[in-house]
C-alpha cells in the first residue's frame, strides 16, 4: 500500500463510525497486557467506552490520530494518541497501535513519521520532544522508534509482568530539531504521507 494513499485524521467526538471501530479493535484484541505495564480490566460495553473516550477528547487529556487509506476511508487501520502535554518543557507522550490485520505491512513507520511531522507542527500544542514507552522484549515497537531516530534514554527494569515473565520498560524520546534534522538529510525520501487532515 503506497503511502501517498495514506492519510491521518484527528479522531473527533462526533465521528461514531471510528469511534465504533477503535472499540471493535479492542474488545477483540487478545493481547492487551502485553501492550501496558498496568492493570488490564475487564472491557467496557461500547457506551462506557465511547463516554470515557468523548470525556477525555472534549477535556483535550488525549488527542487520537487515526490511519486511513483515501481506498478505504471507512477502515481505518492504527492509532496514534498523544497525551501528558506539558507546555513548561514542551514535551508530550505518544502511544501507538495496529490491529492484528495491519500488523507486518510497514504501517506503522508511516504512521508514526505522519504523527511526529504533525505534533512537530501544531498549531494548538507547542512541542520540542515527544517520548514513547515500550516493553524491552516488543522488538517490532523497539526497532521502529529505533529505525525512526528515537534515543533510548533508559529503561526501567522488571517493569512490566507477563505471568512468570518480567520485562524492563524502555523509555524513548525524539527531539524536534532531530526530527527536522533527519528529514533534511534524506530529503523528505522517508516521509512521503498523502495528506494530515485535522
Amino acid at each position: 500500500m503506497g503511502s501517498s494513499k495514506l492519510f491521518l485524521t484527528e479522531l473527533a467526538v462526533d465521528d461514531d463510525s471510528l469511534v465504533r471501530e477503535l472499540y471493535f479493535w479492542e474488545s477483540i484484541e487478545t493481547e492487551k497486557e502485553r501492550f501496558t505495564c498496568r492493570p488490564v480490566n475487564p472491557p467496557l460495553d461500547f457506551s462506557q467506552y465511547a463516554q470515557k473516550l468523548i470525556k477525555r477528547l472534549e477535556e483535550r487529556a488525549i488527542r487520537m490520530f487515526v490511519l486511513q487509506s483515501a481506498d478505504n476511508p471507512g477502515s481505518p487501520l492504527g492509532k496514534v494518541n498523544c497525551f501528558d502535554y506539558n507546555p513548561r518543557n514542551q514535551s508530550a507522550e505518544f502511544g501507538y497501535y495496529l490491529p492484528a490485520r495491519t500488523r507486518g505491512k510497514g504501517l506503522g513507520i508511516t504512521m508514526l513519521q505522519m504523527f511526529l511531522d504533525r505534533m512537530f507542527n501544531d498549531p494548538e500544542m507547542i512541542i520540542s520532544k515527544m517520548y514513547a514507552t515500550t516493553a524491552s522484549g516488543n522488538l517490532p515497537s523497539v526497532k521502529l522508534l529505533k529505525k525512526l531516530g528515537f534515543h533510548l534514554d533508559g529503561r526501567i527494569r522488571e517493569h512490566y509482568w507477563f505471568g512468570d515473565e518480567r520485562q524492563d520498560q524502555l523509555h524513548f524520546s525524539i527531539l524536534k530539531k532531530e526530527f527536522l534534522n533527519s528529514r533534511r538529510k534524506t530529503n523528505g525520501t522517508t516521509f512521503k504521507p498523502g495528506a494530515v487532515k485535522s
